[in-house]
């Protein structure tokens, strides 16, 4: 009996030495053996889940899921010093079921080490010979704006949700620079894609435990499955498109990112990272996040705009002063303060990714006395910078004036504590293209149209769904044309 007893007592130990918290790592919630944390963070409720637990145990603390730690970095000089100051080292991706089973640790944003080196640098490079960030893009940008404003014409004054034509509208931007062509708005695969894609970053989260243990897919099998297929479907679009580029390459004419890759491709050595598998990756990562992080924006912009028609007039103003109904140009953001102003408040209360895609260290690291160990599953939570009173007084409250200055002027420390696309290396690829779309496609709207709600007695909540971005409700407008 005793030596029963004993046997139970030691295993009890073992498994509590084993799925607890390692010694070092930074404080945290009770730790249960085997489970760890499970269920303490749904991911539908992980903004003030995290808000909860940094109250408790101050800004960097640990979760355990299972008997991996997740470690929560919160507070905008704690984020800085990681991701800027010690950027190289939290450069690398932790083990997902995206790059470690979906992607094969190809990619642009999961893959980690010279791998994500050399490919970043290649999509830097090729992109901005396409015109990314520079302002030579914006009339590209603004014929797909007035292809827009004239499919929106065709609702005459009647509600509708703005979702599905907006997404694809802004993802034939990055198209045009991916693949060197736009879609129809009624072209039917296109369509498929774009509803495919939202659902996908609608329903999936970053915090939940078979998202960070590939293994427990197999218990939730039906929901991989979709997972994958959407994957498949979005593959399958894209490798037609890149067949079509290698049956007509021409190495002297290199007229979008396709032909850039395959340029390289040809002039690469063995042992290459210009694969193909790492092409069809790459060209389906910047679809979704050049399609879903301005898309979303743009249509938080669309419903802060409905709940403050004050503001809808200030701007309204504002644009009808500077430069009437003229085409704009980014040269008109300096002289539309306003505007800007409220784009970033949309910004900061949409907190559109509010826990960051993770991170990890590629070496064991010690900060403030807590030990991050090498791999370790991290999660800079940017809701902390957009929500922290000493930045942004009153964070709950929409005002866009909080950017200006007593000039009227767009500047300060608070334009640049705002980091909605995350901050150092791995700062998103796309947001020089996004504040250009985010300026012109707004500008054009007010100038086009008045933005009303199909029922002004009552609003569409200000409330988002959280997925892998932070998504408002489904919500119909009324566009009067001006």
């Amino acid at each position: 009996m005793l030596v029963t007893v004993a046997i139970v007592v030691v295993l009890i130990a073992l498994i509590w030495r084993y799925t607890g918290r390692p010694k070092g790592l930074p404080p945290g919630p009770t730790c249960y053996p085997i489970i760890g944390n499970i269920g303490l963070v749904k991911p539908s409720e992980a903004i003030q889940a995290h808000r909860n637990l940094r109250k408790k145990y101050g800004d960097i603390y640990t979760i355990m899921t299972f008997h991996k730690p997740m470690i929560a970095v919160h507070g905008y000089d704690n984020i800085r010093e990681l991701l800027v100051k010690h950027g190289d080292i939290f450069s690398d991706r932790p083990l997902t079921i995206v790059n470690g089973v979906l992607n094969k640790g190809k990619g642009l944003l999961w893959s980690s080490g010279s791998m994500w080196k050399e490919q970043r640098t290649f999509a830097l490079t090729t992109m901005r010979k396409l015109g990314f960030g520079k302002r030579c893009l914006q009339g590209q940008i603004m014929e797909e704006v007035d292809c827009l404003m004239e499919e929106l014409e065709k609702y005459g004054n009647k509600p509708f949700d703005i979702q599905n034509i907006l997404n694809t509208s802004v993802s034939n931007v990055i198209c045009s620079l991916l693949f060197g062509k736009r879609f129809e708005y009624e072209d039917a695969k296109f369509k498929h894609l774009i509803i495919l894609l939202n659902k996908l970053l609608s329903t999936s989260s970053s915090s939940s435990p078979a998202f960070i243990f590939p293994i427990l897919r197999h218990l939730t099998k039906s929901r991989f499955i979709k997972v994958q297929n959407i994957f498949a479907d979005i593959d399958e679009f894209t490798s037609e498109i890149i067949v079509e580029h290698k049956r007509n390459f021409d190495g002297n004419n290199v007229r979008d990112f396709i032909d850039g890759f395959l340029l390289e491709q040809k002039q690469a050595e063995e042992n290459t990272t210009f694969t193909d598998d790492q092409l069809k990756i790459s060209v389906r990562e910047f679809f979704a996040a050049g399609t879903e992080t301005t898309s979303t924006t743009l249509r938080w912009a669309l419903l802060f705009l409905i709940h403050f028609p004050d503001w809808q007039k200030k701007l309204r103003d504002n644009i009808d002063a500077v430069i009437g109904q003229s085409q704009p140009k980014m040269e008109h953001k300096e002289q539309l303060p306003l505007v800007e102003a409220f784009i970033l408040e949309v910004q900061r209360h949409a907190n559109l990714v509010p826990l960051a895609i993770p991170h990890a260290p590629k070496e064991d690291f010690n900060y403030k006395g807590y030990y991050l160990p090498k791999g370790t599953f991290m999660f800079f939570v940017l809701d902390s910078v957009m929500s922290d009173p000493e930045i942004f007084p009153e964070p709950t409250k929409f005002q866009p004036g909080r950017f200006l200055d007593n000039r009227g002027k767009c500047n300060g420390e608070q334009k640049e504590k705002l980091i909605p696309f995350s901050t150092g290396r791995r700062l998103c690829l796309g947001d020089s293209l996004a504040k250009m779309e985010l300026f012109l496609f707004l500008v054009r709207f007010l100038q086009k149209f008045e933005i009303k709600p199909e029922n002004p007695e009552n609003l569409p909540p200000l409330e988002g769904n959280l997925g892998l971005t932070n998504m408002p409700k489904s919500f119909n407008i009324v566009l009067i044309k001006r």
